[in-house]
């Protein structure tokens, strides 16, 4: 409680961040398989190493994949690429 007696009032928000990544190979939408490729290469840096268990990539409660020309076009950068994935 505040000093003159009434509680703090939190505001709570959803905020949502889209990654634009790049395969070698194509992937079937909404396939469970698909996800977790996807998912695993956002997984990772700009530099190609993984994340750390604490980044906001690992650590997500839901998501959603877009085909990506579909979706923007083809003039935004990319944030990963499977080239770019150190093992």
């Amino acid at each position: 409680m505040s000093e003159n007696g009434n509680e703090s009032k939190k505001y709570k928000y959803l905020v949502t961040m889209r990654w634009y990544v790049e395969t070698d190979e194509a992937l079937v939408a909404g396939a469970a398989e698909t996800d977790e490729k996807l998912l695993d290469i956002v997984r990772h840096r700009k530099d190609g190493s993984k994340s750390c268990s604490t980044c906001p990539t690992h650590n997500y409660e839901g998501y959603g994949i877009l085909d990506y020309h579909h979706f923007m076009g083809d003039k935004k950068p990319v944030y990963m690429s499977t080239e770019q994935i150190k093992d």
